[in-house]
Formats: C-alpha cells, structure tokens, sequence
C-alpha cells in the first residue's frame, strides 16, 4: 500500500519540522488522523528510542478508528512493531514508543506532569471543552539528554464542537493559514488548512463523497464541512445572540431598580457571578461579572462583595437577592462537628443566596426568547467571560434542546438561573380555609334582598 503523503496540505504539514504546534484541518475527509499517524512516523527511524509519542482523543472508545489506522500502517513500515493492548501502546523494534491515551479535561492532564515527550498529538481537538488540557500537556515536550530539535505537539480537527471558539481564536484568527505564529510563550504555531478536495485518493474510491456532504441541507453545516470555513459556527445554540444589539453604554442605575444576582458556582471549574437589573419594561440588564477558577467558596464570596461593593454604576448598593445552584446548599462534612455547604460561607460574607430554577431546557427558551425580543443588554466591557462564552456555545448531540455540557457553559447556567427569576410563571396563592359560621353571607343576604332591584326583588 502506498503511505506517501499527498501533495498538498498532507506534505506542508510532514515538511514543517521548523515549527512547534501545527494544527491540521477545516474540512471532513482531508485526512486529518492519517496525517497525524504518519506525522509520528517521521521521528521513529531518525530518533529512536528518543523519540517517545502520545496520542490523545477525549474518550478511550473514540480511539479505536486510530487504532486501526495505526494498525494497518505501523506494520508495513515497521512488520515488528507491536501494538500491547493491555497498555494501549505501540512499541517500535528500535525502542520508539506511541502510546495511545484519552484526556478528558484539564485534571486529567496532571497525570502525565514529568513524563517527557518528544511527539505529542490531539485527534479531533474540537472535542474538547477548552485548550487547558492542551497547553497543560505543552510542558511535557522535551527531550531530556538527548537531542530531538524537531519534537513537536500537532493535533488536527474540523469547524464546530465545545471548543470551536477556542481552537478558532489561538490557530485561525492570528495570522492566514499556512503563516507561522510567534506566540509569547516561545513557541511557534502554524494553521494548515485541509480539504476534501485535497484527498485524492478518498475522491478516486468516493467519486459521490462530496455530494453527499452537499446534500445535509444545512447552509452553515456544508460551508463547514466543505470549505473548512471556521466562521461558519457549526450546530450553535444561540443563533440569536448579537453582540451588537445586546451591548450598551454603561450608565448609573437608577435607585428605585431593583438589584439582584445569579451565579454559577465552581471551584477547580469557573465560578461566574452576574449583578443585573431590570427596567419598568421589563428589559433586563446584565451590569457586570466576576469570573474566576481555582478559588474557595471563601475567596468566591470575598471577591463577590469586593465587585458588589466597588461597582461605579450602583454605589455599592447590595443585591437583594442572589439565585444560584441549588447543588451549593449540599452540606460537605468538614471535620465530625463541623459541617458547611459554600452557601453557608458565602452566608459568612454576608451574601445570602437562593435556590435558582434548574430546568434547563426552559431557562435556555427563556434566554432565546429575551434575544429574539431585544429585551437582554450587557454593559460593554463589564461583562467579557459572558460575551466570549455565549456565541460559542454548542447543541448537545444527545438531546438537540440542550447544551452540549462538555462546552464552558458556567456564565450560560448563571445567565439562565437569572433569567428564570425575571420570566419565571407566577404561582397562586393557596386559598385560605374558610374559618367563619356563615351568619355573615346570611345577613348580607339579608340586607340585599331589601333593596335588589329586579325580578326576585322583595316587595
């Protein structure tokens, strides 16, 4: 069988040992985890035993298409070459090694901090929430007492996903494909673009590959697949959102609005606080954040009241109140006789919370009918985590209703939590028991029939 590279994006990329991270993709069928297989192969016979490989996808299963991939590759270059399932790694005769591994998020990236690297690879980086796992595993790539000047870290992927934003802002948008990057941290980045059309050998098997990709029917889902078009945001839940229309001056709030909060609470993950207020027309008003990770329920509550406090458009008028996961009055046992839940400590702060509606199916509605009607704005430049996050917010493949949960969707669950207390239906009043003897509706009657006017009038 015939592995050359292709020309084209396949061979720009093999070629471009000068540079630190590429990322390879944009369309479907450009032969994105080939290039990635073949990629490792280059340090193998060059290197050897110093050349030491990862591979990662999110999730074990999604490996089994670069299992096989490798599996039918590695072997007619290197007919020894073993791949140990128990250890999922491939173990070259000259002492080179590719393991095959999952990571899902960033805490998982902990357990390879002082391994070393030579060659490391993401497949489908979309996938991910964030690029924390990335740049986390970025600091195993080196090379130890050997010398491997061209050791790299490449992943490939398409438009769309959790982390389409991400991948979108650190590849695509600095400089045009093919252009390598400086980035501050002393590595060199590089985007190159594949295609369907760039795959010749797929096309000559598949002459109809590419009009089955036109016939999705979705305008936003071909440019994507197609054209490897990253602003064409693939599945995004708010269609509706436009910055433009919801950003607005900042301004002082008038005293008789009323204030109140919402948060999403986090520890490793962010924690995102909004303070919002609503106008007599019921347009609310998102004034600012506090967005932050990697904090205690302590510090969370005591920067909370330091922006609550310090806030230029309300006088450090105090929300009246605050919605928030129910999940943060769950008590956790902090010694035998002591017990808190962190809306006990944000209590200790003097910040008093409330349980928010969790129904998310109807909060996102809630939030994309306020869009549609132009009656949500956010104070520009106040609310950064908020305007980064939302436009990039994916569908989940499970349940096209939802989120997808793996996207970082924190300021989204505060946004919603808050939106609910605005647009939530009211309940009546339970009726009181009637506690009388009835005298009263007797004499009432009483007194009626003196002086009714009609039919079943007494004389």
């Amino acid at each position: 069988m015939n592995w050359q590279p292709q020309a084209g994006p396949q061979e720009k990329a093999i070629r471009a040992n000068f540079v630190d991270e590429i990322f390879y993709g944009g369309g479907r069928g450009g032969g994105k985890s080939w290039t990635l297989c073949y990629m490792f192969l280059m340090g193998v016979e060059k290197y050897g035993e110093h050349w030491k490989g990862v591979l990662f996808r999110r999730t074990y299963p999604e490996l089994d298409e670069i299992i096989d991939q490798t599996r039918k590759m590695y072997r007619d270059f290197y007919p020894d070459a073993e791949y140990k399932v128990g250890t999922h790694q491939w173990q070259f005769p000259n002492g080179a090694t590719l393991k095959l591994r999952h990571i899902e998020n960033e805490a998982d990236a902990d357990h390879y901090q002082g391994m070393a690297f030579t060659f490391v690879a993401f497949d489908e980086l979309g996938s991910w929430s964030d690029l924390k796992a990335y740049h986390k595993i970025k600091a195993c790539l080196r090379s130890g007492s050997a010398d491997v000047p061209d050791k790299k870290i490449v992943s490939s992927g398409n438009p769309g996903g959790p982390n389409h934003q991400n991948i979108k802002k650190y590849f695509i948008d600095p400089a045009p494909e093919g252009t390598v990057i400086e980035g501050e941290d002393g590595m060199s980045r590089m985007y190159i673009r594949s295609l369907v059309t760039d795959n010749k050998i797929l096309l000559d098997r598949d002459p109809h590959y590419i009009n089955r990709l036109k016939s999705v029917g979705d305008e936003h889902l071909v440019k994507a697949w197609l054209e490897g078009d990253w602003d064409a945001f693939v599945g995004q839940y708010f269609t509706n959102w436009n910055e433009k229309k919801i950003t607005v001056n900042s301004y002082e709030i008038p005293d008789h609005w009323p204030l109140f909060g919402a948060m999403d609470y986090g520890e490793a993950a962010p924690t995102s606080f909004g303070l919002y207020t609503v106008d007599y027309d019921g347009n609310v008003y998102r004034i600012a954040e506090y967005y932050q990770d990697n904090a205690s329920a302590s510090q969370h509550a005591d920067n909370i009241t330091k922006l609550i406090e310090s806030c230029p458009f309300t006088e450090g008028r105090y929300p009246q109140t605050i919605y928030c996961d129910p999940s943060m009055f769950t008590k956790r046992r902090l010694s035998a006789a002591i017990s808190h839940s962190p809306a006990d400590v944000f209590a200790e702060h003097g910040l008093f919370l409330t349980r928010a509606s969790n129904d998310r199916i109807t909060g996102w509605r809630v939030i994309n009918d306020a869009l549609i009607k132009e009656r949500f704005f956010c104070f520009n430049g106040w609310n950064d985590a908020l305007m980064r996050t939302m436009p990039a917010l994916p569908r989940s493949n499970k349940n096209p209703e939802d989120l997808d949960t793996h996207a970082e969707d924190h300021a989204a669950d505060e946004l919603r939590y808050a939106m609910m207390h605005v647009y939530r239906p009211h309940k009546p009043e339970d009726e009181k028991p009637y506690e009388g003897t009835g005298q009263e509706v007797i004499d009432m009657m009483e007194q009626g029939w003196g002086t009714r006017k009609g039919r079943y009038a007494l004389a």
